[in-house]
Formats: structure tokens, C-alpha cells, sequence
């Protein structure tokens, strides 16, 4: 296992200088500059600000020195907001698109595996069309259409909750809730399939046979193999969380790194737009890896040799 760990970390090496190089490339072929969107400025002074930011260097010299700061922790300063850096920009608000994203993930993953569970263990009964009927509304409603519905109905109506901003953990309760929904639903979904299919394979009616109690059938031996699948989504579904947090955090006004985001794709803030696409990729890359470990946890069989 442990070799297993070094080899997926020594991976991220090619997976990080491939995500950089497309999007270096990407950003810089869209037609247009960071200064253009400027009016009545100098030609003389846009050619300063070119100078000043290294954007009158080769496309080749420009990726380089890039990379040998993010090798070294420093992303350089930001082009659209000239008084912070992006360290200083991903120190502060990156955190909070990570609480988002964890607590949204939690919902997903603590919401949707009961639903399933429950679904399979009464299947075609009231608590089966119930879970799933939950699990269909979530998928069929989008983010952009439940965050507003929430906010009007427990924010205004019954003003149970603020209707946005940051700051105490009651403000996460509504955004976590629009952005893990959907995932729930899947996860239950998904949970419920794989259920259903582990429940009747002859080493669970074995142990029936013999007697075990069927509670701990459910949650000891059928319930560990269900996971597997549910593990293999749930990289790329931390992924979505993390990157589909940038239109929950519009809606509800949260001072995450969303804004900074879509903000700098618009202005051509290149060194944003790198350091958050690297900084997503190594989440993604991250999760994937736990997921590869998890098999091994959920399942002795599986060995990584």
C-alpha cells in the first residue's frame, strides 16, 4: 500500500504539467489582454504593464518562470487586484470554498447512503418510492433554481436562516444544502443499485443461512461491498463540489474563490486563472487517490502490489 501511496504521489507530477500547459495554452490563445478592457490608457502605458507583469516575454519564458514560482509556492501578483498577490488571494478565500465544499460533501455522502440503504433494504415499499422520490427531485432541480427557492422559503418566509453572506456556521447551512443535493441524490441512487445487487449474492444468503442477524448483514457484509462503486464517484463528485461551488457562492454571496475566479477568466488575470485550475487539479488528483486506497479498506481482497 505504501508503494502504492509514492507512486500515485509521483503521478501528480505529469498530471500537474499537462493541466497547466492546456490551460496556460487555452488562456492565452481567447483573443485579448488583460489591459484592453481599459479605456483611453497610452499605448505607452499598457506597454509599462505588459513590461511590469512579464507579458512582453515569450509565451515560452512566460510559462516557465510561472511554473518555477508555483514549484516554489509563489504564484505571483495578481493582475486585477494590483494590491494583493495570489497567495494572499488563496490564503483567504480558498478556505472558504473548502468549508463549502466539505460541508456540502458531507451532506451528499451522510444524506445519500441512508437513502439508499434504506431504499433497498424496503424495497417497493412507501420508504423505497419516498427515498427515491427524493433522490428524482434532487437530480431534476438545478443549483441555480434551488439555491433562490431555499433562500425565499427558510431565509424570507421563515427567516430561519440569513439570506447570504459568511460567517458562522449557520450562514452554511442553505449553500451546502443547494450544492450537495444533487450528489445525494446520485449517491443514494447509487447506493441503492449496488445494494440490491450485493444482497443477493451466496455468501449474504450464507450468512442468513447461519443465522446471523440481519442488521449486521446489512451493514457489515452487504453494506462494505455496496460501497465500492459509491467510492468510485465520489473523487470526481468532490471534484464537481469543489468547482460547481463558484454558482452557489454567486447566489448566495460567499466570499470564496469562485468569484475570484470567474472575475479573472473575464479580466484575463492569468496568474489567478492558473493557481486556481492547478490548485483544483490537486484536489482532484488527491481525492482519486483516496478513493484507490479506500478499495483496499472496504475490500481485503483487493491488493496493490
Amino acid at each position: 500500500m505504501f508503494e502504492f501511496i509514492v507512486r500515485r504521489i509521483l503521478w501528480l507530477i505529469p498530471v500537474i504539467f499537462v493541466v497547466s500547459v492546456i490551460t496556460f495554452v487555452l488562456m492565452h490563445a481567447v483573443p485579448g489582454g488583460p489591459f484592453d478592457a481599459e479605456k483611453a490608457l497610452p499605448q505607452a502605458i499598457i506597454d509599462n504593464l505588459n513590461a511590469k507583469y512579464h507579458l512582453d516575454d515569450p509565451l515560452w519564458k512566460q510559462y516557465v518562470d510561472y511554473m518555477y514560482g508555483f514549484i516554489r509556492f509563489d504564484l505571483g501578483p495578481s493582475i486585477s487586484y494590483r494590491s494583493r498577490t495570489v497567495n494572499d488571494i488563496l490564503a483567504q478565500q480558498w478556505p472558504v470554498t473548502a468549508m463549502l465544499g466539505l460541508a456540502s460533501f458531507a451532506i451528499a455522502l451522510f444524506g445519500g447512503i441512508p437513502l439508499g440503504l434504506i431504499s433497498a433494504i424496503k424495497q417497493n415499499s412507501l420508504a423505497d418510492y419516498a427515498s427515491m422520490g427524493i433522490s428524482m427531485l434532487g437530480l431534476s432541480i438545478p443549483n441555480m433554481a434551488l439555491g433562490p427557492l431555499l433562500i425565499w422559503i427558510f431565509a424570507l418566509r421563515l427567516k430561519w436562516f440569513p439570506v447570504a453572506t459568511w460567517g458562522s456556521p449557520i450562514h452554511v447551512v442553505l449553500p451546502a444544502i443547494t450544492l450537495g443535493t444533487a450528489y445525494m441524490a446520485s449517491f443514494a441512487r447509487l447506493t441503492r443499485a449496488s445494494m440490491l445487487q450485493v444482497i443477493r449474492e451466496d455468501y449474504i444468503q450464507t450468512a442468513r443461512a447461519k443465522g446471523v442477524k440481519h442488521t449486521t448483514v446489512m451493514l457489515k457484509h452487504a453494506l462494505r461491498n455496496a460501497l465500492i462503486p459509491v467510492s468510485t464517484i465520489a473523487g470526481p463528485s468532490f471534484a464537481g463540489i469543489m468547482t460547481g461551488s463558484m454558482i452557489v457562492e454567486r447566489i448566495f454571496a460567499i466570499p470564496g474563490i469562485g468569484k475570484y475566479y470567474v472575475t479573472s477568466v473575464g479580466n484575463r488575470d492569468y496568474p489567478v486563472i492558473m493557481a486556481t485550475t492547478l490548485v483544483f487539479a490537486l484536489a482532484v488528483v488527491f481525492m482519486n487517490m483516496l478513493v484507490d486506497i479506500s478499495y483496499g479498506i472496504l475490500d481485503p481482497r483487493i491488493r496493490y502490489n
